[in-house]
């Protein structure tokens, strides 16, 4: 009995951390398509709109840091969690943005979130691994996340 219920917990465990590179592969997928449409609903210039993009993966070198510290303290389970649920809040604040700069504030937080998700998402799917007997998962999860331009 104690073989199966740990067998299913590993399953379930591969699953969880496939979803959660699924899930952030979903949602940035699905932003990406919407930028013609938030420029010309916001009437941006093409210098505003790419400012406003700059803003994502300069929050991410920023953020990026702040991963290992909020892991040891929290666990890489609860920051990717925590941390899908801010992204996926960016990205609704993203498509109702009234102006250029909530739009630019939101993808400063889809950045930032994005950082610190990617980081704790690859070490919770390392920890799943060492968790089951060293089998790989790395390419299972990565196959989640990769399967989202073809889904989104």
């Amino acid at each position: 009995m104690v073989a199966v219920e740990a067998g299913r917990t590993e399953r379930r465990a591969r699953a969880a951390v496939a979803l959660v590179f699924l899930t952030n592969g979903l949602v940035y997928a699905n932003l990406l398509p919407r930028f013609p449409q938030i420029k010309a609903d916001l009437g941006l210039s093409n210098t505003q709109l790419g400012l406003a993009v700059a803003a994502m993966p300069f929050a991410a070198l920023l953020a990026g840091l702040t991963a290992g510290p909020l892991i040891a303290r929290f666990t890489s389970a609860r920051v990717a969690s925590f941390g899908m649920a801010v992204i996926a809040l960016g990205v609704v604040l993203v498509g109702f943005a009234p102006s250029w700069a909530l739009f630019a504030t939101a993808m400063l937080l889809v950045g930032a979130s994005d950082a610190v998700v990617d980081v704790a998402q690859n070490a919770h799917g390392l920890r799943v691994q060492r968790a089951t007997a060293g089998r790989s998962s790395t390419g299972s999860t990565r196959s989640g996340r990769s399967g989202r331009s073809r889904a989104g």
